[in-house]
């Protein structure tokens, strides 16, 4: 048999563990990465939203005051109005002819330049405003800017004298470098969420791995012992689980291999001596005759004759042994037919009459009411006949033997009573087993090979049947067989 490596199990454990830690880390890894970056986008297009909404308000509305200075020209009332929006020095206002030419710069650096800017480019071919972030850096008008290595937003929004007729643009600039750090803060809180709730999700897995991984590396364990021959190893069972009852079918397999391990060796133990003891005898016999010289031809017959009673005995043991593996390993074939068992009763009550006669025991039967079962005719013969001939074997002279047949729901219950020598408590639970004897002494005087009531067991069981003994010591035994009745 195969042995399995306690150090490979270990090893395998920890794999074990590794790939499930590993998986585990990947799921939350991939979760957060998820969930931060739709919540980054989620809460970034809400503030830049807001952001543009807010702003594009402000340059409408600066856009709105200066529609009448605008039309007159009035650029020191256009600087004074843009001047009240910039006081917080934080944003910047340009104001554009319809020519895109800078009439007023908050900042005085752009007067009378032409603005190269989209979003004044739009609103004067039209748009109703149009807005863009930049850095600062990126643009050389808004360089002047003292926050300009920051992030700007520039919102435009056209100043019309009617809806249709345009005279100019306002450019109103913002600092939106707060977005970005809100954004960036957020960001920074989502990872350090994710490095906490991998280091718990690690703390977790460690404990959730050891609990799952420890039953089954115990299992291993069992398993490891138990293919290198070992039917004792046991597993413990934890709670109520999946793996206490994968422990629990593990110790009920192994007590059952050990019993069957116990058992083999048993039989194996039982089988060599019964197949001993007639050899030995014969040897004896046959020895006495070769060189005990010269020996009386009545004493060198009876010798043979016993010699010839060994045989029988030696061919009895074999026959019954080839019985049990043909059973054991399922080549019995039944030959099953719908059949009385009231005549196979009377049939074996016939051919054992004789024998009770010649020991003095009352033989009799009970029942005529015909009672039919499903099964094979020279079987279920074997097992009546041997239930009656160890009633008749085990009874004293003047006892009786009593057999009957009734029904019981959908049963047939065969019944062999004896007033016999009973089988003590402690016995009774063994008496199927092979080669078990009560009195060994008196079952070997009787010609038994012990195998008889096992072989009877198993062809009941072969039947779908059951065979029950029940027993006073000194009053009697009463064997019970339930066989099921044949399907009408």
């Amino acid at each position: 048999m195969a042995t399995i490596s306690l150090t490979r199990i270990k090893s395998g454990l920890y794999s074990i563990r590794w790939k499930i830690l590993v998986a585990y880390l990947l799921i939350i890894g991939v979760a957060f990465s998820v969930v931060g970056v739709s919540l980054l986008q989620l809460v970034g297009e809400y503030l830049f939203t807001q952001r543009v909404r807010d702003d594009q308000r402000v340059a409408d509305s600066l856009a709105e005051q200066m529609r009448e200075p605008m039309a007159a020209m009035d650029v020191d009332a256009m600087y004074l109005s843009a001047l009240e929006i910039c006081a917080d020095g934080l944003s910047r206002v340009l104001v554009l002819d319809r020519y895109g030419v800078v009439q007023v710069d908050t900042l005085s650096i752009l007067n009378g330049t032409r603005l190269q800017s989209a979003e004044a480019a739009d609103v004067l071919a039209g748009a109703e405003s149009s807005y863009g972030f930049y850095n600062g850096d990126d643009s050389a008008w808004l360089s002047a800017l003292s926050y300009a290595s920051l992030m700007t937003g520039v919102f435009a929004s056209p100043i019309l004298a009617d809806p249709e007729t345009g005279l100019g643009a306002v450019i109103y600039i913002s600092q939106v470098q707060e977005i970005y750090e809100s954004l960036h803060d957020i960001q920074l809180r989502i990872l350090t969420w994710l490095i906490v709730v991998a280091a718990l999700v690690i703390l977790m897995s460690v404990f959730l791995i050891r609990t799952i991984t420890r039953p089954v590396g115990e299992l291993r364990e069992g398993i490891a012992k138990m293919s290198a021959g070992d039917f004792s190893a046991r597993v413990n069972v934890r709670g109520r689980n999946e793996f206490a009852e994968l422990a629990a079918a593990f110790n009920s397999m192994s007590e059952r291999l050990a019993l069957l391990d116990k058992t083999r060796n048993q039989f194996v133990s039982n089988a060599s001596h019964e197949l001993k003891t007639p050899l030995s005898t014969m040897k004896i016999l046959i020895e006495t005759i070769l060189y005990q010289d010269p020996l009386d031809p009545g004493m060198t017959k009876e010798f043979l004759n016993d010699v010839n009673k060994e045989i029988d005995r030696l061919s009895r043991i074999v026959s019954d042994l080839l019985t049990l593996v043909n059973i054991d390993s399922g080549g019995m074939r039944l030959n099953t037919a719908d059949l009385d068992l009231n005549d196979l009763l009377l049939e074996q009550i016939k051919r054992l009459a004789p024998l009770a006669r010649e020991n003095g025991i009352e033989l009799d039967c009970s029942g005529r009411e015909a009672v039919e079962v499903n099964g094979d005719a020279v079987k279920l013969q074997q097992v009546i006949y041997n239930v009656i001939d160890n009633a008749i074997k085990y009874t004293p002279r003047g006892g009786e033997v009593h057999a009957s047949i009734s029904r019981a729901g959908k049963k047939a219950i065969v019944r062999v009573a004896d007033t016999g020598i009973g089988i003590p408590a402690d016995d009774l639970p063994h008496i199927f087993d092979r080669f078990y004897r009560v009195d060994k002494a008196r079952s070997r005087a009787t010609g038994g090979t012990g195998l008889g009531l096992s072989i009877v067991k198993q062809i009941v069981l072969l039947h779908g049947g059951t065979i029950t003994a029940s027993s006073e010591e000194g009053k009697g035994t009463t064997f019970t067989i339930e066989l099921p009745l044949a399907a009408k």
